[in-house]
């Protein structure tokens, strides 16, 4: 018998807390917002492409083992992400409450800034030539299978400085990386600023028919039209 999600949303009350729909065969979610106080929705092991919007009081979120290309806004108070084996290509900006974070086995290339209070990351077997600098607050890493692993395939994970090693070697790759790109793009953005900032005022203010159109003015003073130019 099929699962009929609007007939069962419908059913529930709107100051519902807690939604679980996983492993029913869904294609879709219908909007959510209405329920207000939602705090965990579980929607994972099925074959969702999007979520709707979601509740701004949402602090769970599981929609693992899907067919997510993308996610929506994430709720400000968000607690727990959990987005593994998916078709993501990226994430959007994490909330600061967000402590936990498991993104293992999708498609992204790249994460967004870490959270302060994030404790617990999982990004592993994804595409992730970079990470961002690692919170303090960081207690567990796990990015193998990832490109940028190489740069820890000497360090010990078991050693009880590993997290403090990699939030180390990330920071000075984080920096290079940035250094790198400032000297790449060096004469480009000069080239750019003189061409479409500089040169456009220096234009504006120095050219000859500034001088012609204060001289049209009978009245005007000579030394001052001058010394002003």
């Amino acid at each position: 018998m099929n699962f009929n999600i609007e007939e069962y949303l419908d059913s529930l009350p709107e100051d519902v807390e807690q939604i679980f729909v996983n492993f029913k065969g869904l294609t879709y979610l219908p909007d959510l917002t209405r329920f207000k106080n939602l705090d965990y929705l579980i929607c994972n092991n099925n074959k969702l492409t999007s979520l709707p919007a979601l509740p701004d009081k949402l602090r769970c979120l599981v929609c693992y083992n899907n067919h997510l290309s993308s996610l929506p806004t994430l709720p400000e108070y968000l607690e727990v992400l959990d987005c593994h084996n998916n078709r993501l290509t990226s994430l959007p900006d994490l909330p600061e409450f967000l402590n936990h974070l498991y993104c293992v086995k999708n498609r992204l290339t790249r994460l967004p800034v870490l959270p302060k209070r994030l404790r617990d990351l999982y990004c592993h077997y994804n595409y992730l030539t970079i990470l961002p600098n690692l919170p303090d607050k960081l207690r567990y890493l796990s990015f193998e299978g990832n490109p940028i692993y190489q740069i820890s395939s000497n360090i010990d994970n078991t050693n009880i400085n590993y997290i403090f090693i990699i939030r180390h070697k990330i920071k000075i790759l984080n920096n290079f990386c940035h250094l790198y790109y400032s000297l790449k793009f060096k004469n480009r953005f000069r080239k750019w600023l003189w061409e479409n900032i500089r040169k456009t005022k220096i234009e504006q203010k120095y050219h000859p028919r500034y001088l012609i159109e204060n001289l049209a003015d009978e009245n005007a003073d000579l030394d001052t039209i001058l010394n002003n130019w």
